[in-house]
């Protein structure tokens, strides 16, 4: 049986994050990007573990809570994801950095949906900010990262059109069986 723990990925400024909004104001459970809360917390306590001084460390702290995220969610109802287990590999891969063995045991453990839908590059909507510091192009760098990855432990992905969020929210719920 198919896992109903439905990642939702792409590149940073993309969309990712609307279109969970949009499935949690429908009801849906919604695993949000936790990420961002490492980042703040890690700035507003004078910390380093940020992925741009230590990506090892921040990879780790964010590896426990998406493993944490991932056993919360009901086995038996459709949870969707800001990012999932493979994110934290890919983000390692770009970096160049050594990935633990540990990490590439726990990803294929943590099996999710077999499709991962991805949030394509769109300039039109992209910004950066105080937690998301990658330029355009790095973003769009990182998106094949993340597809490559995806696909390397079994996922097939689903690139998204560049609708309105509704309507991408609409089509994922169609492509998992929902309606």
């Amino acid at each position: 049986m198919d896992s109903k723990r439905v990642i939702i990925t792409g590149g940073p400024g993309f969309g990712k994050t609307s279109i969970i909004e949009e499935l949690e104001s429908r009801n849906y459970s919604c695993k949000h990007e936790v990420s961002r809360t490492i980042i703040k917390e890690q700035l507003a306590a004078g910390g380093d573990i940020l992925p741009w001084k230590n990506l090892s460390n921040f990879s780790e702290l964010l590896m426990q809570n998406r493993i944490k995220q991932f056993e919360e969610a009901h086995p038996k109802e459709f949870t969707f994801f800001d990012r999932g287990l493979p994110d934290i590999i890919a983000y390692m891969q770009k970096d160049e950095l050594n990935i633990p063995i540990s990490y590439n045991k726990k990803v294929k453990e943590c099996f999710y949906f077999t499709t991962v839908f991805i949030v394509p590059p769109w300039k039109e909507i992209y910004k950066n900010d105080d937690e998301r510091k990658e330029d355009y192009e790095t973003a769009c760098m990182l998106n094949k990262v993340i597809i490559d990855t995806y696909q390397n432990f079994g996922y097939n992905t689903v690139t998204l059109p560049k609708f309105s969020v509704k309507e991408r929210a609409d089509l994922i719920l169609k492509q998992i069986g929902i309606y």
